[in-house]
C-alpha cells in the first residue's frame, strides 16, 4: 500500500514538476500529495489495480477507472484538470500505440453516413431535460459563446450566457452580409436558434437548418430543421450564405478536405462561409485528437469519431479548395467561460438530472466540462473565419 503511494507521488511529481497547488492521492487509509503550495484536490483511490496503473503513470487507464468507480476525485475539479498546463514533457500527454491503433481507421477514411449519424447522437441525443439542463434556455446553444469580457472567468459572472450567445449568433451574421432575399444554410444548427434569427430578425424567407440530432430537430427554433448529413445535400450552387458553429469537430481526420469541398460546391458564386470552431494549436509533437489523454477519453466516452485540426490546416484546404479567406479571428478566454457557466449549471442541476444518465456519463461529464477551460485563455481555442466563393 506504501510503496504504491510512493511510486505514485514520484511518478506524479515528476510529470508535473511546476504545479503551483497540491493534489493529495489517498489508498487504504494513506495519503501522499505531489505539487507544491496549498492543496486544492484530492484523488481518493478505491481499488489497487488503479493504484497500481497511477503509479505507473498510466494515466488514461486511470481515466477509465474514475469512469468505472474506482476513483473518486475531491476538492476543485479545475485543480485537477489544471495540471495539463503543468506537464514535464509533452510526450507525456500521448497515449500508448494500442489506444492509437484503435482510430487508424477514421484516419484514413472518412465515416459513412449511418457511422455519423450513430456517432453523433450518442451524444446529443442523450435525454434532452439533461442535455438543457446546462445550456441557456434563451439559446439553448451548445456551442462557445462570445463574451464582452472573456478573461474574467469567475463568478458572479458580468453578463448572462444567453446574452454572450445572442451576440455570438448575431455577430456571424452581421459577419455575413445577411440580406433578407438570401437563401441560408446553417450546417450542424443544433436547435437551430440561428435559422430562427435570421429568419425573425434579418427576415429570410428561405433558411435550412441540418443536424444529425433527432432531439434538436422536434424542439428546435425553427420549422425549417431537418436531420439531415451535409452530404446529402446536391452541391448545386444555390446557397447565398452558409453558417457553421462548431460541426467541425465532428468531421474525421480523413473527412475535412471532402466537407470543405461539399461546402464549396452549395455556394452560390459571391456567396459567403463562416467557420466558428474549436481549433487547437499546431504542436511539433503529432499530438492530436487520437493520440493524446484528453483526445482518446473524449473518443471513448464523450464525442466519437471526431476530431479538430489546427488552423493552418483549415485555411489550407479553404484555399486550395478554391475560397478566398476573408477574416481570421483567434478568440481567447470565450470558450473557458463558456464552459464554466456550463459546468456551474450541470454541477447544481444534477439532483434533478442524474436519473436521466448513467453513472459514466456523469463522471465523464465533469471531466469533460471542466477541461479545456484550463487551456483555453492563455492559448486560443476558438477560431472563426470568413471565406468566400470567387
Amino acid at each position: 500500500m506504501s510503496h504504491l503511494l510512493d511510486a505514485a507521488q514520484s511518478r506524479l511529481q515528476g510529470m508535473y514538476p511546476t504545479l503551483p497547488w497540491s493534489i493529495r492521492v489517498s489508498y487504504g487509509g494513506e495519503s501522499r500529495s505531489f505539487g507544491s503550495g496549498a492543496e486544492r484536490s484530492a484523488i481518493e483511490v478505491k481499488s489497487a489495480g488503479a493504484m497500481a496503473k497511477l503509479a505507473a503513470g498510466n494515466i488514461p487507464s486511470f481515466l477509465d477507472d474514475y469512469v468505472n468507480g474506482d476513483v473518486d476525485l475531491h476538492g476543485d475539479i479545475y485543480g485537477i484538470v489544471g495540471v495539463r498546463r503543468h506537464v514535464s514533457s509533452q510526450a507525456l500527454w500521448g497515449v500508448d500505440m494500442w489506444r492509437r491503433f484503435k482510430y487508424t481507421y477514421t484516419r484514413l477514411f472518412p465515416s459513412s453516413i449511418r457511422r455519423k449519424l450513430v456517432a453523433v447522437s450518442s451524444h446529443y441525443d442523450l435525454p434532452n431535460d439533461f442535455i438543457l439542463s446546462y445550456l441557456d434556455p434563451k439559446t439553448k446553444a451548445y456551442s462557445c459563446a462570445m463574451w464582452k469580457d472573456p478573461m474574467k472567468q469567475e463568478f458572479p459572472s458580468d453578463e448572462p450566457l444567453a446574452d454572450a450567445q445572442h451576440r455570438k449568433f448575431r455577430d456571424a451574421l452581421v459577419e455575413l452580409d445577411l440580406q433578407p432575399g438570401d437563401k441560408f444554410l446553417d450546417i450542424g444548427c443544433g436547435y437551430g436558434y440561428q435559422v430562427h434569427l435570421a429568419e425573425t430578425e434579418f427576415g429570410l424567407k428561405n433558411t435550412l437548418g441540418i443536424t444529425l440530432s433527432q432531439n434538436q430537430v422536434e424542439h428546435g427554433f425553427s420549422k425549417n430543421l431537418k436531420r439531415m448529413h451535409y452530404m446529402e445535400l446536391p452541391a448545386d450552387g444555390s446557397f447565398d450564405k452558409i453558417y457553421t458553429c462548431g460541426m467541425v469537430s465532428h468531421l474525421d481526420k480523413s473527412e475535412i478536405r471532402r466537407y470543405y469541398e461539399h461546402v464549396f460546391g452549395l455556394l452560390k458564386s459571391g456567396g459567403k462561409f463562416w467557420m466558428h470552431g474549436i481549433v487547437p494549436m499546431a504542436n511539433k509533437y503529432g499530438l492530436d485528437n487520437y493520440s493524446t489523454i484528453s483526445g482518446t477519453f473524449s473518443q471513448r466516452y464523450v464525442f466519437p469519431d471526431h476530431y479538430q485540426f489546427p488552423i493552418h490546416a483549415h485555411l489550407q484546404m479553404m484555399e486550395e479548395t478554391g475560397f478566398l479567406v476573408r477574416k481570421v479571428y483567434f478568440r481567447y478566454g470565450h470558450y473557458a467561460k463558456t464552459l464554466r457557466h456550463w459546468y456551474k449549471a450541470y454541477v447544481e442541476n444534477l439532483p434533478k438530472t442524474r436519473h436521466m444518465i448513467t453513472p459514466t456519463i456523469e463522471r465523464s461529464w465533469h471531466l469533460y466540462l471542466t477541461f479545456a477551460s484550463e487551456l483555453d485563455g492563455y492559448i486560443s481555442v476558438l477560431k472563426q473565419v470568413l471565406c468566400e466563393k470567387p
